[in-house]
């Protein structure tokens, strides 16, 4: 067992912080605490930071929210576009939501390599997952599944659904797919054809998909299916194409498909959503949560990373103004306050019976979302 001296650079600080997960939360967290006067060291599972996914969509309380980590004079190297323009349903017709906000559309892995570039690498170290904890009065001991540890003064659960810092917290905590069923499949690729107006639509058997156009000109579809339970077990891109006619009636150009069918075999990205059940708790001692790790949960939302990236802000505010256990005293109130909340809005969303029911109420959250931001 080796015991690893240091977490980030050696700096006078206010404390040690070690950030359990390198994905977007994980690094968000990483810069609020080092805003707040904290030495930060970023540990990651993965043999390398990789993102998964292929495009994000994000609103503008996260735009202020990087912009408040001090991004804002980098936020052009994400080139983020305008997210889809309007909604319609399957006939064709437009879905009046004239008071939804703006939204953006950004690649995972560009937001990721500035998230990277803004923390510094030398401050992250992969390969090495929290497998266990332990605290004692002069602080926490961190143990890596490679037999490493490292001592600091707080201990940051960011990493993501499978979270092993909040299984050790919180027993029984395991994730599991969404009862009601979800699954995604999406891709990025080149496409020089037309893509109409990238509107979303909302289609049939709960069937969600839309094509939008990036900034670099490549071309990001995405194609949803909520209420079907169970494991899709056959080929990503033919279970794509099975759905398309969930989305269309009568004369309505079936872009979607044409895109689809131009996609490599192996480019398609399936996954079924799960989620983590609501939990007591977000910190206890000198450790605490943040991001997919406290509150992954229903789909409708369609912001888990705004809202982790919002977690972020808040616990390195609340460091910033407070000792440590003051601090994650009023995180943990503020969070769980915040998300009974989103949770209303997610149920009011799984619960519309027709696409114009379901884009007021999402409106409604987002709308929420920008105006009550931390």
């Amino acid at each position: 067992m080796t015991y690893l001296s240091t977490v980030g650079n050696d700096v006078k600080s206010r404390g040690r912080v070690i950030v359990a997960g390198a994905g977007m939360v994980g690094l968000c967290s990483a810069l609020s605490l080092r805003r707040a006067g904290f030495e930060v060291g970023v540990r990651e599972l993965a043999p390398g930071i990789r993102e998964t996914g292929a495009a994000l969509g994000v609103w503008q309380h996260t735009i202020t929210e990087l912009e408040r980590l001090g991004l804002g004079s980098r936020l052009s190297e994400i080139r983020a576009e305008p997210s889809f323009q309007g909604f319609r349903d399957p006939s064709g017709a437009l879905i009046d939501v004239s008071d939804m906000p703006p939204g953006r559309t950004v690649l995972r892995q560009r937001l990721s390599a500035l998230l990277v570039s803004a923390v510094g690498e030398e401050n992250i170290r992969t390969g090495m997952g929290v497998v266990n904890y332990a605290e004692d009065e002069s602080g926490i001991a961190v143990h890596y599944a490679n037999g490493d540890y490292e001592r600091a003064d707080l201990l940051v659960g960011a990493d993501g659904l499978n979270s092993r810092v909040r299984t050790k917290l919180i027993p029984g905590s395991e994730s599991h797919y969404y009862e009601d069923g979800h699954h995604v499949w999406r891709a990025v690729l080149p496409f020089d054809g037309d893509l109409g107006d990238g509107y979303l639509t909302i289609g049939r058997e709960r069937t969600r998909g839309a094509v939008t156009r990036l900034a670099d000109g490549s071309c990001f579809w995405v194609l949803a299916q909520l209420g079907l339970t169970g494991e899709v077990a056959g080929d990503p891109k033919q279970e794509a194409l099975a759905r398309v006619a969930n989305l269309y009636d009568g004369d309505s150009e079936f872009l979607l498909r044409k895109v689809i069918m131009a996609t490599p075999q192996d480019s398609v990205i399936y996954s079924q959503v799960a989620v983590v059940p609501e939990i007591p708790r977000w910190k206890d001692g000198r450790v605490v949560l943040a991001g997919d790790a406290a509150h992954a949960m229903s789909p409708h939302i369609g912001s888990g990373a705004s809202l982790g990236i919002e977690d972020a802000h808040v616990l390195g505010d609340r460091l910033m103004h407070n000792d440590i256990s003051s601090a994650l005293d009023s995180y943990e109130a503020d969070r769980i306050a915040r998300y009974k909340l989103v949770r209303e809005h997610a149920k009011a969303m799984a619960l519309a019976e027709t696409p114009a029911d379901y884009m007021e109420r999402f409106s409604r959250f987002v709308n929420w979302l920008n105006d009550t931001a931390a």
